[in-house]
């Protein structure tokens, strides 16, 4: 599979999950609750397939488990659950637009912990995608734009991001254990931790989740843990943090799909100019930027 599949596989998969994070926080049901039981059911599908990984792996296991609590607490627990927080007091709209700013946060981020830098190319493509992700959030309309308010809710989001951009950025310094049990390990020991903040937290009644409610749980569990997590990790072992990171801007593009799809929203004109913009954006950084560096060291 082309490596920049594994990039767009978790952006769908988020794409839903972030739609369904919604609708079921409007629901009722706190994020604690979605979080928790999210990562458990990951965790009891993923447990029996990863067994022979992590016996094998058990020695860097406890050489390096400091860095596995840092990175399950970055990744699994953090970002996933202030992102349903924040979907709490925030809207879609703005969400999404924090998240947006996603590839920005992990270039800064790769500078900071790694000492990259990033050419004329990559900062062009990642002003231009922004754009796109902008003109889709807002509506085309630059009114709306202006009067988007911070709320507590935004916060989290941001806050959100910045774990996750921290996660990918230092996964190039993950331990040497293949990625199956990587994911494994990180993914119990993030379920962990949220075990007694769900515990203190939550206020749902876990007799009144219905049938959907489930349903809606079990595939963030299967796709956007499971699923998500083992494309993303390959992707950006394979093509890097700073590629990686223009995909994010690809979540309004495949959110509005879903959308049309399953809430009978139309496409509209603005949509186009964005998604056009984002492709664009992506294009230019990853794959002309590559074309030209392969003639640059050929010459």
């Amino acid at each position: 599979m082309p490596a920049f599949v594994y990039l767009l596989l978790p952006i769908l998969f988020w794409s839903g999950n972030y739609v369904l994070g919604r609708l079921t926080v409007s629901g009722g049901i706190d994020p604690y609750t979605i979080s928790f039981f999210r990562w458990s059911f990951a965790c009891l599908l993923i447990l029996p397939i990863a067994y022979g990984r992590i016996r094998q792996d058990w020695p860097l296991v406890k050489q390096h488990w400091a860095m596995l609590v840092f990175f399950a607490w970055l990744g699994i627990c953090n970002y996933n659950l202030f992102l349903y927080i924040g979907l709490t007091s925030t809207t879609v709209t703005n969400a999404v637009l924090l998240n947006s700013i996603m590839p920005v946060m992990i270039l800064i981020t790769a500078r900071i912990l790694l000492g990259n830098k990033t050419n004329f190319l990559q900062n062009a493509g990642i002003l231009i995608s922004t754009l796109g992700a902008i003109v889709i959030v807002s509506r085309g309309s630059l009114d709306t734009f202006l009067h988007l308010t911070v709320s507590k809710g935004d916060l989290w989001i941001v806050t959100a991001a910045v774990s996750w951009a921290i996660y990918s950025v230092l996964l190039i310094k993950r331990p040497p254990m293949h990625l199956l049990s990587f994911f494994a390990v990180t993914a119990i020991i993030g379920t962990a931790i949220q075990f007694p903040i769900y515990l203190f937290f939550s206020s749902t009644n876990i007799a009144t989740l219905t049938t959907a409610h489930w349903g809606a749980i079990v595939y963030m569990a299967i796709f956007a843990s499971i699923g998500a997590f083992i494309c993303w990790n390959t992707g950006i072992q394979r093509l890097g943090a700073a590629t990686a990171g223009h995909f994010i801007h690809l979540l309004p593009v495949f959110s509005i799909f879903l959308s049309v799809l399953f809430l009978n929203e139309a496409i509209q004109g603005f949509h186009g100019i964005g998604i056009c913009l984002i492709f664009s954006g992506i294009a230019i950084a990853t794959i002309v930027n590559q074309r030209l560096q392969r003639k640059a060291v050929n010459a």
